[in-house]
């Protein structure tokens, strides 16, 4: 398994990741509100989950790989988060831009395979020290966030044909969905708190030396 050849270089590549799905972010949101492309308007709120997911569910479980602190057990886990997420986003990406065929199920019925092997693997795995305590917490915090994606999915199917040229793959941003917008910005305000706090912890870790 790959590793960081330096504390520094974790924080670097950290930094960079971040920015990088802040541009992407900001990229998507203009584009996506403007070309108006296959899946209609975002609203700003519903984009900041979305990196949020990006980062909590993708790009820093791929950067924990690469963490020699943290044993292989833990890794592996985390190897097992990156999978997971990889093939959601080649199967749905697939049905949402080609086939033009996604239904929000599929969504939920992964978001549930996804919180049972996250609980598995966080149950199972045992820390040895206060950075891997911070890596089982991960994995159980990266399962509980899988419950409101289950909700907005439910809420896309109720609302929203997601079928064929114009379907509809993200909430807008005005009045009549104000209820699952504010259930949305609740859950960015929880998401980005708890980033924040381990992302300190993570970058900040000593005692513990990559080799």
């Amino acid at each position: 398994m790959w590793s960081f050849a330096s504390e520094l270089a974790l924080r670097r590549a950290t930094w960079a990741a971040l920015g990088l799905v802040a541009a992407a972010a900001a990229i998507f949101y203009v584009a996506q509100n403007t070309l108006r492309p296959v899946g209609g308007e975002i609203a700003l709120v519903k984009l900041l989950w979305l990196a949020g997911a990006v980062l909590l569910w993708g790009v820093l479980p791929l950067l924990f790989l690469g963490d020699a602190r943290l044993g292989p057990h833990l890794r592996r886990a985390f190897a097992v988060l990156v999978a997971l997420m990889l093939a959601r986003a080649a199967i749905e990406g697939w049905m949402l831009y080609v086939s033009l065929n996604w239904s929000p199920w599929y969504g939920i019925a992964h978001n549930m395979l996804c919180i049972m092997v996250l609980i598995a693997l966080a149950s199972r795995f045992r820390p040895r020290n206060a950075l891997e305590h911070a890596g089982r917490q991960y994995l159980a915090v990266s399962a509980a966030f899988f419950a409101p994606e289950t909700y907005f999915a439910w809420y896309m199917q109720a609302h929203f044909v997601t079928r064929g040229e114009g379907a509809t793959y993200f909430v807008p941003g005005d009045a009549s969905h104000a209820h699952v917008l504010m259930v949305t910005a609740v859950t960015v305000v929880c998401l980005a708190a708890y980033l924040a706090m381990f992302l300190r912890r993570w970058m900040l870790a000593s005692g513990i030396q990559i080799k």
